[in-house]
């Protein structure tokens, strides 16, 4: 796998075949995806988005670090930039119900 980290806390792992061209505007894509996420929720310690390519279409598995939460999800897709789109939305999901539960939890 190529990987890819700018910023130092987003780590974009694609597989060895991937061109530059791909290589480049997937890692564009799952930056800007994560940015969207934390300009709203705030930044978290470490994202690991590893893309792959199945005989289904592509995947992509989305993994957070925050803390001593851990979060990890897979989204799926015709390309890699839909599988990417995927995952992200069920990501932010799930760290919102995080961050409501814990906000929550402190409340009580």
């Amino acid at each position: 796998m190529a990987t890819s980290t700018s910023p130092q806390h987003i780590d974009v792992r694609l597989p060895h075949n991937t061109s530059v061209k791909q290589e480049r505007e997937l890692g564009a894509f799952a930056r800007y995806c994560v940015q969207r996420i934390e300009k709203d929720l705030g930044e978290r310690q470490q994202w690991i988005v590893e893309i792959d390519l199945g005989g289904r279409g592509y995947s992509a598995l989305v993994e957070v670090r925050y803390r001593d939460l851990q979060l990890e999800t897979r989204g799926y897709g015709q390309d890699g930039p839909l599988a990417i789109w995927d995952a992200m939305c069920r990501m932010e999901q799930e760290l919102r119900h995080s961050l409501f539960a814990s906000t929550r939890a402190a409340n009580d």
